[in-house]
């Protein structure tokens, strides 16, 4: 019942963390008392190739009836979690979502999702882009900075992410200066030196982890300095760019992540894992091996040592754990267990979980665990710092944005050590007017203008759009 995305050591660390909430609630003697969790686990492989594992999943005994009547339909999983990524996520949830099986997902942030009537069972526990980019708004007005831009890569996430932008920044007074969206094989560095020449220098990188790896390197390449690099989630924990020499330079970097909770016992968990795991490669046949270990079929894991697992990018475990868990705790409902038993007897059918999926608030971790009407959770995000001049790079929070019990946003001014001279840099297009000087406007965008005195006997009118114009006062 999960689906991940590419085998590399994200990957094996997520299907990590999805085992040990499953091994969680399969030991706990409340929550599902005398019933085990089981799963199934797909490697996503490309958008395309998901099919075989999507259509068996829904399938009942191999076959798949159309318009099968909810009270009547079985299928082999009663919920599903993943697969990573907004455009693998949009390309299979309309086969899964169709029949009300709950698609509790961990990794996909397009708001386009947050449709009901397109995807009326998709729920998730990470925070979706609409969230995301009222984050990055809320952060670039927080320092007074209009002149901006905005790079993505050539995806459904990053394509939502700027059509969000775009949308959201209208009457705020921010101007999107330059917005380019990126292929692997674009010239990045024409791109940067375009976004120089406009003296931008506030540049929101919205795009995949291999994108933003390739613009970063750019930036350091091409000697791209001290600007104020904004990250989205997708890369703001990154584990390696921190380390890359020359890092320095570019500026700040400032990355929105979900809040960072510890899951006790999950390193412990995890050196167990390759005790039992080493034991197995060393001692028996592939195929006893991989029946010690679930049937995990993953040769490229047992050289990994227990260390890089726990110490790989955290950014959707939470959420990872919160997807299992909210499972759980639908199916406790309508198995209506209580602190000794469940009624094992409930014929438990997908959309059951759905209807208590909505209903569900529950403490998980020191986090309450909910949902809105587009089965969106509530939100706690964090604003870190990249400290790239101490080894290990470190990530340190330095503000907030919460939506629950209230929204609220906050930044600690005092723990961002600008690289201009710790003063917050400039990326306006124009100065402010000093007092006795109206605005007029100098290009296409409200941002750029020039400073004209005001004639005698007049005042600028403030109440007009962003101050500009003067007007008359008759003595």
């Amino acid at each position: 019942m999960f689906s991940r995305h590419r085998s590399s050591k994200s990957g094996y660390q997520m299907m990590q963390v999805m085992r040990f909430a499953v091994e969680e609630i399969n030991n706990s003697t409340t929550l599902l008392p005398s019933v085990s969790l089981g799963y199934e686990i797909f490697d996503h492989c490309s958008d395309a190739n998901n099919f075989p594992s999507v259509l068996s999943f829904i399938s009942n005994n191999g076959s798949i009836k159309p318009k099968e009547k909810l009270n009547n339909y079985q299928p082999k999983v009663i919920a599903l979690t993943g697969p990573y990524g907004s455009t693998p996520t949009i390309t299979i949830a309309p086969l899964i979502t169709m029949d009300l099986i709950p698609l509790v997902n961990y990794g996909a942030s397009s708001y386009v999702l947050s449709n009901k009537l397109k995807y009326p069972s998709f729920v998730r526990t990470i925070p979706c882009n609409k969230n995301l980019i009222e984050m990055i708004i809320h952060i670039i007005q927080w320092f007074g900075w209009n002149w901006v831009a905005f790079l993505g890569s050539q995806d459904d996430y990053s394509s939502d992410g700027l059509k969000l932008f775009n949308e959201y920044i209208s009457n705020t007074g921010i101007c999107l200066a330059y917005q380019e969206s990126l292929s692997l094989n674009a010239n990045y560095s024409l791109t940067l030196q375009k976004i120089d020449m406009l003296k931008i220098n506030v540049i929101v990188v919205f795009a995949l982890p291999q994108y933003a790896s390739k613009i970063i390197k750019a930036a350091i390449a091409n000697n791209i300095q001290d600007k104020v690099w904004i990250a989205s989630q997708s890369w703001a924990m990154d584990q390696q760019l921190p380390r890359e020499p020359g890092i320095g330079k570019i500026g700040t970097v400032i990355g929105i992540t979900e809040r960072l909770l510890s899951e006790p016992g999950f390193n412990e968990f995890v050196y167990k894992d390759r005790r039992t795991t080493d034991v197995n490669h060393n001692e028996e046949s592939d195929i006893q091996s991989t029946s010690k270990m679930c049937n995990q079929v993953c040769d490229y894991c047992t050289l990994l040592t227990p260390e890089e697992v726990i110490n790989e990018n955290p950014t959707l475990s939470f959420a990872i754990y919160a997807a299992i868990y909210t499972i759980a705790h639908a199916l406790h409902k309508v198995l209506r267990c209580d602190m000794n038993e469940c009624r094992k007897n409930t014929a438990v059918k997908p959309y059951m979980l759905l209807g208590e999926i909505k209903k569900l608030d529950f403490p998980l971790n020191g986090r309450q665990v909910k949902y809105d009407d587009n089965y969106d959770s509530t939100i706690s995000y964090a604003v870190v710092l990249w400290q790239t001049d101490v080894n290990p790079p470190q990530f340190e929070m330095v503000g907030t944005y919460d939506t629950y019990p209230e929204v609220t946003f906050t930044i600690n001014n005092s723990l961002l050590p600008w690289h201009n001279n710790g003063s917050v840099p400039f990326s306006n297009c124009s100065a402010e007017c000093k007092e006795g000087f109206s605005r007029q406007p100098e290009s296409f965008h409200s941002c750029c203008f020039t400073c004209k005195k005001c004639p005698r006997n007049s005042y600028v009118d403030h109440s007009r759009k962003y101050g500009s114009g003067h007007s008359h006062l008759d003595i």
